[in-house]
């Protein structure tokens, strides 16, 4: 049996940093049936790390019902040495506020 995730449950996935005009900024897809265990409805601050450089807070945002997408600034990038395109490993968490994950029931 599957252990589920909860709002303190770190989630890591490979993913290709992604760009639909390269006056938007960078992207990375995530798969909605790997946060579904969280709870997660609506748009959620997550914190994490992509390749090892910390991403700080930032948006986990509904793509559709099939995906969710997080923005990859270019600061980040620059720092990771990756670019569009990339292949890279990003491990996320729900981020907490005042002791409470944000947005999300225990």
């Amino acid at each position: 049996m599957a252990k589920k995730k909860t709002v303190k449950t770190s989630l890591g996935l490979m993913a290709k940093i992604q760009r639909k005009d390269s006056k938007l900024p960078r992207f990375i897809v995530v798969p909605s049936m790997l946060v579904n265990d969280w709870g997660v409805e609506e748009n959620t601050t997550i914190e994490g790390q992509l390749n090892g450089v910390e991403l700080g807070r930032r948006s986990l945002k509904r793509w559709d019902d099939q995906r969710w997408f997080i923005q990859i600034p270019e600061p980040i990038c620059k720092k990771a040495n990756v670019d569009t395109g990339d292949m890279v490993t990003i491990t996320i968490n729900v981020a907490e506020i005042q002791g409470v994950a944000d947005r999300v029931g225990s």
